[in-house]
């Protein structure tokens, strides 16, 4: 049977934990192995920012007031610029742990990619984004496509990612490079990169990146900094308007705000 979304509606393929409509859980999903019934918003145990951080990334024009979270909004880029996006996501054996909320580090990150991927389809269709994972290898799960064909596909994809094995950041950079189109010079680059944890040498990639102009978002999680090697994910961070693309989260809610704030158009100077 094809689960339909109890909020907005809309009919999911069998499997399907997340709705492609609106990122939202659908009434029964997996948490830590057992099927889990959710309540609808509003009810104790239910996280209340996906209505709020939806409808908002749904008004947010160009230009406009951002979602401020901590020491301020990102710095925003121009309306009509065309971006290709790379969420280079960690799907090691770690990211199975416990997040906060009743749900796991991989959930919360696949439901914060689910609402940058809505985020970036109502802002601008024509925006390219591409899907990959690492552990101690990186796989390109999906290709640069335009996020308003392909919105459904890349949520589906989200949806399967299972997690396994040892952390190699640099391998998931190495993809994501190979990942863009450099005979392009009418695009900004951009990576987002989550991980939970510790491994590689991805210094030498992130310098070749960013000397080509890509912009790399890094994002720590868990419950601790001391988990992730912040020292190091600070220098793969770019640093666009004097301020620094890490941020370190141990949130779900915080978590989808951020990656909510993330599909508005960036600056690159």
């Amino acid at each position: 049977m094809n689960p339909k979304c109890q909020f907005c509606t809309t009919g999911n393929p069998a499997g399907a934990r997340f709705c492609q409509g609106c990122g939202r859980p659908l009434a029964s999903t997996s948490v830590g192995g057992r099927t889990a019934v959710l309540s609808p918003p509003g009810v104790p145990g239910m996280p209340a920012v996906e209505t709020k951080t939806i409808v908002q990334m749904a008004r947010q024009a160009f230009g406009g007031t951002a979602v401020r979270l901590g020491t301020g909004a990102l710095p925003q880029g121009r309306a009509g610029q065309r971006e290709h996006l790379a969420i280079v996501k960690d799907v090691s054996g770690s990211m199975a742990d416990q997040f906060d909320t009743g749900v796991t580090k991989l959930q919360a990150a696949i439901r914060a990619s689910i609402n940058l991927v809505l985020g970036k389809a109502q802002t601008d269709p024509q925006d390219q984004i591409g899907l990959v994972t690492f552990n101690s290898r990186a796989e390109v799960l999906e290709e640069l496509h335009p996020v308003g064909t392909h919105k459904s596909q890349i949520i589906y994809i989200l949806q399967s990612l299972t997690p396994d094995d040892g952390t190699d950041i640099n391998e998931g950079l190495e993809a994501a490079r190979d990942l863009f189109d450099w005979s392009r010079s009418d695009v900004v680059r951009r990576i987002v990169l989550l991980t939970d944890g510790q491994g590689g040498e991805p210094l030498r990639t992130a310098e070749d990146l960013k000397v080509r102009g890509v912009v790399i978002d890094v994002i720590g999680i868990g419950d601790s900094p001391a988990n992730v090697n912040e020292k190091l994910l600070r220098k793969v961070a770019s640093v666009v308007g004097g301020q620094l693309r890490y941020r370190f989260i141990k949130d779900h809610q915080t978590l989808v705000a951020h990656y909510t704030q993330l599909a508005n158009k960036t600056a690159t100077i």
